[in-house]
């Protein structure tokens, strides 16, 4: 963390010193003199209980945010806390921000959103994801900071907007290597399809799964810069946008021939040598996006495209992800009960030259059914009651190709100002290896506490 947050923790040596010297140094000039430096957070102790094992999990998270948000100059430091993560505590965002007459300069580690789908995209491209709780956070809470410059340029009364995001560094997204993590068992072998975990214990000196984890990551070629461009506009009721981004896609490459030679007998040093050979990397990738929301009868209509450029143009390179194309297309309108609300979903994806692809099965992208396009639905319906005070939630995630599916019902309970109880049961179902019945023996019901400060 030390080596790849050089940036961020200079950053927050100068905020504090900012922070610090605020009034000898600077008096009134530099900062207005209604706003303060303000220090707020959360606190969230948890229980899980796992169905199938019984066990009872404590956790406990929470953020820090120490910012001054003033009307030219904005600093701001977030931290995050979380028993199993990865990394306990890290530096979600730590940046300095200038706003100009029509114009913003962001300087320092951050976290950015882009698009209009609800909780789910396909155009957002610039921050890693932390996957070592899998999907159960919200979407930006799982949106791991990185380094970055971003300019902002404001036209038509601030009604359009150009952004451009530099990244010195590329991060791919954050793998859960705990199996005792107190937030369940969220490890996903990248080698699946040609080796189990067993497997490699059994003919190696590793002691467990996050050993293997930890080689295979360290196995991954390191890669550098990120830039992006998105132009967002809106006009006569219709939000929408246009964004390139040019960087890597963040689920790793790699020669399925080295890995499948392991089938024949291995030791630890076999393992060793055919990661070397197996050349795991991130391939590059052009990304052309466009966006849309807009209010079609009673609907909030929400829609997102993106074309994934890479490479391998002709799609029979077996070591690099063919083209493709992605999807985000739904909405969410009231219902006539209470304060109901429907939410619908749909995400896909369809890679192109599939015929290149044939009865390859080395290729990286080959699929045994040869059905190369994938389809997702997420359905939530939603409810409140005594001034939404009481919230419960319905929401069902269910994948066409693979028929697997996850099905969560919450409800969160405001005891009083500031203070949140957060109840859920969450059932995942699928055959071994699909995206959730991987998990199927991670089923588990969670009581939680949430005290905000």
């Amino acid at each position: 963390m030390l080596k790849k947050d050089k940036l961020t923790l200079l950053l927050f040596l100068v905020i504090l010193l900012f922070f610090s010297a605020s009034t000898a140094a600077f008096g009134g000039d530099f900062y207005t003199q209604d706003t303060q430096v303000s220090i707020d957070g959360d606190i969230y102790p948890e229980f899980r209980i796992f169905s199938d094992s019984g066990d009872i999990e404590e956790n406990l998270r929470g953020e820090l945010d120490i910012s001054y948000p003033g009307n030219i100059h904005e600093f701001k430091v977030l931290l995050d806390f979380q028993v199993g993560a990865a990394e306990e505590i890290d530096f979600s965002e730590a940046f300095y921000r200038y706003y100009g007459d029509n114009f913003e300069v962001l300087i320092g580690k951050n976290r950015v959103v882009w698009g209009e789908g609800d909780q789910v995209h396909v155009v957002d491209h610039i921050n890693p994801e932390d996957l070592s709780d899998f999907i159960n956070p919200d979407y930006l809470d799982r949106q791991l900071g990185e380094e970055m410059i971003k300019i902002d340029r404001y036209f038509r009364g601030g009604n359009a907007n150009l952004e451009f995001i530099y990244t010195p560094d590329f991060n791919g997204n954050r793998l859960a290597n705990d199996p005792d993590s107190p937030l369940g068992n969220w490890i996903i072998n990248p080698f699946a399809a040609e080796l189990s975990f067993g497997e490699i214990l059994a003919a190696t000196d590793y002691r467990s799964e996050k050993e293997i984890i930890d080689k295979v990551e360290s196995s991954i070629q390191d890669e550098d810069n990120q830039f992006a461009l998105r132009f967002t506009d809106s006009r006569r009721g219709t939000d929408y946008g246009f964004s390139y981004y040019r960087g890597y896609l963040r689920e790793p490459s790699y020669d399925k021939t080295a890995i499948d030679s392991l089938n024949n007998g291995f030791d630890q040093s076999d393992f060793e040598t055919a990661l070397d050979e197996a050349n795991i990397h991130y391939d590059e990738v052009d990304a052309f996006g466009f966006e849309m929301a807009r209010v079609i009868g009673d609907i909030n209509s929400r829609f997102e495209l993106a074309y994934l450029r890479t490479d391998d143009t002709s799609g029979d390179d077996p070591l690099t992800r063919n083209n493709r194309i992605a999807w985000v297309v739904g909405g969410d309108r009231n219902l006539p009960y209470n304060n109901l609300n429907l939410n619908i979903q749909f995400t896909g994806e369809k890679i192109l030259d599939d015929d290149a692809i044939a009865d390859n099965e080395l290729h990286i992208d080959y699929d045994e059914d040869g059905d190369y396009t994938t389809h997702r639905a997420i359905v939530k319906l939603e409810d409140s009651y005594q001034n939404e005070r009481i919230i419960p939630q319905l929401t069902w995630i269910y994948n066409f190709k693979d028929n697997d599916y996850s099905l969560e019902a919450a409800v969160d309970y405001e005891l009083q100002q500031d203070l949140e109880l957060q109840l859920s049961h969450k059932i995942f179902r699928g055959d071994e290896g699909t995206p959730f019945g991987q998990f199927e023996d991670n089923d588990f019901t969670s009581i939680a506490l949430k005290y905000s400060f």
